[in-house]
């Protein structure tokens, strides 16, 4: 197709645009000419920065405390000076920082001691020690036949019955790692006995308390021994304690009388508990070849199991106590249980904290826990008779040959460093249990003396007299010998010797880097976007001489070309006939919008 002269291509600098049916043209884009700053502005404005970067030096030399920086950034201070103070400063910080990083390895450390908090402490501010007492042999075999009614069936043969005896004189002298008794029976079968509640026939067949215990006197008062002593389990089996909080009638007893466990100021024979403990050897088991007498445990009240004291019969036995408190004071908290070894009662989420369900936490009972947990892996079950109830299955009849197979694993408790310094010639128990940080120890120390036969006469017993030594105790304080206090006190003593600063002066300096310093620089960041804007208005003109031409160039994209049939021969008549406002140029005519510099 071959068009007029007048549309051939238009100059470079024109627009080119083409019709055809159907096809709008579209106009080139202006080019931007982006004009990079140059090295003077540059300068320039690295000139300003640094002058307003002095600026501010010098208003926070001139109102600093810290001694040397107002001299480093003093007006009056030449450039030697200026060299001289900055070597200084910077090598009293560095003095500082290396000696702060001493004590605080220092800290870290957590290094403890122990002193004497008081030698003279009144004994009545601590409750007297639990007394338990258990015979050696626990079971009146008066009560066997009565025993066989109730807890065997109806049924049972006689084999069964001299079964069932027999297991109970294995039990006459159970005690926890005192399982070998049982070995006897490990070539018979003790299923048919598994039905048989071997704790309840126990507690039916152990002494009762007036057949066990006899003129009580309490502080140089009488008293009804079955009113003040309750039965209660322990790793030595079946035992009546006075004193106690680990029965019912503990508890309820302490509801009642806001003293219990009792207290008492004073000190020597007669000050504490005094009782007689019948052994009643004519009663016991007529096979048993136990040691005649009682086991006595002493023990601090919510404590579950202490070794006990062995005490033969026919004695007049002094038992002495004397009480020392260990507490380790709440500057030790920060430690952790590890560094410090011990354990807060209120520290549950330790990772050695384990004790009996429903017990607070003493090493006596995380001690006793993890004994229980050996009886679990080993034979799957637990001697309910010796634990508190808990959430272990209870051994039956047929367990017991494995608790005596077993047995010189519980023979054996020790810590697992203990191996570094002792032989262990058996595969023990490894129990990792720290001291309670508050402990209260009873060091006891029995004096038993034969009682003449003319003195006792047909009677078999024991006459105990528990007190205290002394009518004081020593107190043992341990804390941190360099705490956090002493640290803040350190380091204020190292502020002060370098850098001769205080805490107004840190708080000066804190107040410059998050105040004047961002201040500063948010003022700065302004001042630049407002010389950006001004330098974008400069060029404002030429942008809308090419917005105006834009919007002509619109109004002809908006002539409807499919109207007429356009032929090239009669373009003129197009441009006649149409609507267009008389005053837009041809398009021949139109030229480009010049291009703008846009400078930054």
């Amino acid at each position: 197709m071959v068009y007029p002269a007048r549309f051939q291509a238009p100059q470079a600098n024109a627009l080119q645009l083409s019709y055809s049916p159907g096809h709008t043209p579209l106009p080139q884009k202006p080019r931007m000419i982006i004009q990079l700053p140059s090295w003077k502005s540059i300068r320039r404005t690295a000139g300003e920065i640094s002058a307003s970067a002095w600026e501010l030096a010098f208003r926070f030399g001139q109102s600093t405390t810290i001694h040397g920086v107002n001299r480093l950034f003093s007006r009056r201070a030449g450039k030697y000076e200026r060299c001289v103070w900055f070597l200084t400063v910077m090598l009293a910080l560095l003095g500082a920082i290396y000696v702060s990083h001493l004590l605080s390895d220092r800290f870290s450390e957590g290094r403890l001691e122990t002193v004497v908090d008081s030698t003279r402490w009144p004994v009545y501010h601590i409750r007297f020690p639990v007394v338990a007492i258990c015979n050696l042999n626990q079971l009146n075999w008066e009560r066997l036949e009565e025993a066989k009614r109730r807890y065997l069936e109806p049924d049972a043969t006689p084999a069964n019955q001299e079964l069932f005896e027999r297991v109970l004189g294995s039990f006459d002298n159970i005690h926890f790692a005192g399982f070998e008794s049982f070995m006897k029976f490990q070539n018979i079968s003790l299923d048919a006995l598994n039905y048989v509640n071997f704790t309840e026939v126990m507690t039916f067949m152990t002494w009762r308390c007036e057949e066990l215990l006899s003129e009580c006197i309490w502080n140089h008062f009488p008293m009804n021994c079955c009113e003040i002593f309750s039965l209660r389990r322990s790793k030595n089996g079946l035992c009546w304690a006075f004193n106690s909080l680990e029965t019912d009638e503990g508890r309820q007893r302490q509801k009642v009388d806001t003293l219990w466990p009792w207290h008492t100021g004073a000190a020597g024979p007669g000050s504490g508990l005094t009782v007689r403990v019948d052994v009643n050897p004519e009663k016991q088991y007529p096979r048993s070849t136990n040691e005649k007498g009682v086991n006595v445990m002493i023990v601090e009240p919510t404590v579950w199991h202490k070794d006990p004291m062995n005490i033969p019969e026919n004695t007049h036995t002094m038992i002495e106590v004397e009480p020392v408190v260990y507490f380790y004071d709440n500057n030790t908290r920060g430690l952790g249980s590890k560094l410090r070894e011990c354990i807060f009662d209120d520290e549950g989420g330790a990772r050695n904290f384990r004790t009996l369900q429903g017990y607070v936490y003493m090493i006596e009972n995380c001690q006793s826990e993890c004994h229980q947990q050996y009886l679990v892996k080993f034979c799957n079950c637990t001697m309910d008779l010796l634990f508190p109830p808990g959430p272990y299955p209870t051994c039956r009849a047929k367990d017991l040959v494995c608790l005596a197979q077993n047995n010189e694993h519980f023979v054996y408790s020790h810590r697992a460093e203990e191996e570094l310094y002792v032989h262990n010639y058996h595969e023990g128990m490894v129990c990792e249990c720290f001291r309670n940080c508050y402990s209260l120890n009873y060091m006891s120390d029995a004096r038993p003396s034969f009682l003449p036969p003319e003195t006792r006469g047909n009677h078999s017993y024991i006459f105990l007299d528990v007190h205290f030594r002394f009518e004081t105790m020593m107190v043992y304080r341990t804390s941190l010998i360099f705490g956090w206090v002493d640290l803040m006190v350190a380091f204020g003593g190292i502020a002060g010797l370098f850098l001769g600063c205080s805490l107004i002066s840190t708080m000066e300096l804190a107040y410059f880097l998050l105040v004047d310093l961002p201040t500063f620089v948010l003022q700065k960041y302004r001042n630049n976007k407002g010389k950006m804007q001004e330098k974008r208005h400069s060029v404002v003109g030429p942008m809308e001489e090419l917005q105006v031409k834009n919007n002509n160039w619109k109004q002809i994209q908006q002539f409807n070309m499919k109207s007429q049939l356009i032929q090239p021969q009669s373009y003129e008549s197009l441009y006649s006939n149409t609507k267009v406002n008389k005053k837009l140029p041809l398009i021949t005519d139109w030229q480009a919008p010049p291009v703008a510099k846009i400078h930054y």
